[in-house]
This record gives C-alpha cells, sequence and structure tokens, in this order.
C-alpha cells in the first residue's frame, strides 16, 4: 500500500483540464444540487448573500448558487475548468464573476458572507504553511460573522478502502488508476498523503495526470481552521447528514469567523459589514457533540 514516489510539487498546475471531468463523470450538476440542498439546509442563509465559490472547477456549484439568487464568485486555477464555466454560464444566462487565480491569494476581502469550498480541493500543496494560507484566505475573505463549508476526505476512511489499482472505460478513453500513500499514519503529525496516477489512452494516444493531498486528520484540521480564525459548529461524515466516524467517507465542515477574527478583519478595510443572517441547521452537532474521530 506504501510507496516512497512523490508526485511534482506543482502537480496541480496540470492535472485539472477537460479530462478531469471525464474521469469523474458523478461530479455532475445533479450532486451539486444535492449538495447545495444541503449547505442551505444546514446553515439557512438566505439570498442575495456573495458566495466565493474556491475551486470551482466547471462551476456546478456556482451556477446551482446563482439560479437560487446568490451573488457568486467563482476562483479556480484551472484555465480550461474555467472557460467551460464562462460557456455554461452564458448559455443559462447566468451572472457569476469567474477568476483565474491561486485559492491562497483571496479575491476580496471582507468581501463574502459564505465561502464554499467542495470535493477535496484542500490539501494540494507540499508545505503545512501552504495549505494553512488556503484557511488563512477563507478568513479573510469573510465578513463578520461569515460561513463556509469545506468538503474533505476522512483520512481514516480512504486508508480503510484504498483501492491500489483499477481501471475502467469511460467514453472512449481506457483510464488505469494507480492510488498509493506516502507517510506513516501511526505517527503522530506526520506527514501523511494520498497519491494517484491516472493513465488515459484514446486514440492511440496515451497521457497521465498525478494527483497529491495532505491527509489531515480531523483534529488537525479544527486546529489549523482555529489558527486562522476560523471557528468549526458543525462537521457531518457525508452529504446525507450522517455524522463523522471512522466508516464515513467524508468530513464536511462548517463555521464560522471567530469573533476576535473579525474584528481584526473589520479594522483592517474599515468596510466590512456583517453577513447575512443565518442559523444552524436544528439536530446538527455542534464541536462538543461530534463524535471522536478514532485517529492516531
Amino acid at each position: 500500500m506504501t510507496s516512497h514516489r512523490s508526485p511534482a510539487s506543482d502537480w496541480y498546475k496540470t492535472a485539472f483540464r477537460y479530462d478531469y471531468l471525464r474521469v469523474y463523470p458523478h461530479r455532475n450538476d445533479e450532486e451539486a444540487r444535492r449538495q447545495v440542498d444541503f449547505l442551505l439546509e444546514c446553515l439557512d442563509i438566505a439570498p442575495p448573500c456573495d458566495v466565493l465559490d474556491l475551486g470551482c472547477g466547471d462551476g456546478r456549484h456556482s451556477l446551482e448558487l446563482t439560479r437560487r439568487g446568490y451573488r457568486v464568485t467563482g476562483l479556480d486555477l484551472s484555465g480550461e475548468l474555467l472557460e467551460r464555466a464562462r460557456r455554461r454560464t452564458a448559455e443559462e444566462g447566468l451572472d457569476i464573476t469567474f477568476i483565474q487565480g491561486d485559492m491562497r491569494d483571496p479575491p476580496g476581502i471582507s468581501a463574502f458572507d459564505l465561502v464554499v469550498n467542495f470535493f477535496t480541493s484542500f490539501g494540494y500543496f507540499r508545505e503545512d504553511g501552504e495549505n494553512a494560507r488556503v484557511l488563512e484566505a477563507i478568513s479573510r475573505s469573510l465578513r463578520p460573522g461569515g460561513r463556509f463549508l469545506m468538503d474533505y476526505l476522512n483520512r481514516e476512511y480512504v486508508i480503510s478502502t484504498l483501492v491500489p489499482a483499477d481501471s475502467r472505460t469511460v467514453e472512449s478513453m481506457e483510464v488505469e488508476q494507480h492510488r498509493w500513500i506516502t507517510g506513516d499514519p501511526a505517527e503522530p503529525g506526520g506527514h501523511v498523503r494520498i497519491n494517484k496516477q491516472v493513465r488515459i489512452r484514446e486514440d492511440g494516444a496515451e497521457r497521465s495526470y498525478d494527483e497529491s493531498v495532505r491527509m489531515y486528520t480531523l483534529e488537525e484540521l479544527d486546529a489549523m481552521m482555529d489558527r486562522a480564525g476560523l471557528k468549526v459548529t458543525q462537521t457531518y461524515g457525508d452529504f446525507d447528514g450522517s455524522p463523522v466516524s471512522a466508516d464515513a467517507p467524508r468530513n464536511i465542515l462548517l463555521g464560522q469567523t471567530m469573533p476576535a477574527r473579525s474584528a481584526r478583519s473589520a479594522g483592517q478595510t474599515g468596510q466590512a459589514r456583517p453577513a447575512c443572517e443565518s442559523k444552524s441547521r436544528p439536530g446538527a452537532l455542534s464541536r462538543d457533540d461530534k463524535p471522536a474521530m478514532p485517529c492516531p
């Protein structure tokens, strides 16, 4: 299961192209609708509010939020995926701002009521400090009292269900995937990553892409968010509202800016205004009530 080989540190600059959408066809508009339903049920933030879709890809969540009356800005590094997002937006006659940029650099300070980060768009960078900058960007982007959602992998689940290799046919492509873990999950605070190589054969040609994501435990991620000025208020193990556990496929974290952090942000800009009114989903797990993750 373990290999010492590591993908290039800048793998994310080439991995997210049109092939990416074809390899993950189940990440579609219907899934985005269900996930936005869950988000709004949990946070109950009424439109119009300003939303940042951080790591927006081809814009499926941005489009769904805009259809429901929110003012959305989508940020992504992939020009190819953003081109598709802009084309789809124009076809529907919607108004969405898409920005090509680095998720470590927020497109606005205290400019958003809600930041969403779907489908493990976190942990890409080799250094923990660079990943922490993403959380700081989320915090700086939010207005006082602003809310956030992060949809992240569950390390224990990934390790226990890892399939080292598989192959399948998608449309006209032969897709072969190899997965391996680097780092020692038993070492407290160890640098553990899930890595993947995707090989595609089509029309007699072959191309490949690497992926590599830092796998933080829920406790590590919570501590990083705390240092960034973000408070986790609800946790779930999937978009069906199930609790976090070793058997749950996701770590879905919802929360808001901490008062002290919000005050500092407001003092820096002098223009911050309170975020849209919201309330937590009835019966949602608080951080004090959530089941403990059985992580090392």
